[in-house]
């Protein structure tokens, strides 16, 4: 028996689950994306993931945390222009 054995690593790369999120996305289960994102994603201030999971926020007509997300996805790059479309959505809900 190894040492190592009850280690609970990482089983896909952040790229599958951000493919897996999209899927999720397409299919309109946004409640499903918005728990696996928290759940499963290991890097939960990636700024794509914070603008995929606002996105789903405002399918579901969740102004604030759609904001929230949208303008976290803004905190390092003031540039990121999806960020920032994000943003102008989640504010028009």
């Amino acid at each position: 028996m190894s040492d190592n054995e009850g280690d609970q690593g990482p089983k896909s790369t952040f790229c599958t689950y951000m493919a897996e999120g999209d899927q999720l996305y397409h299919k309109g289960e946004y409640v499903k994306f918005i728990h696996f994102f928290q759940t499963l994603i290991l890097q939960p201030d990636d700024k794509n993931g914070l603008v995929a999971r606002s996105k789903c926020y405002v399918k579901m007509r969740d102004c604030d945390n759609a904001l929230r997300d949208a303008e976290a996805s803004l905190y390092e790059d003031k540039s990121f222009l999806k960020g920032a479309q994000t943003v102008a959505r989640a504010a028009g809900i």
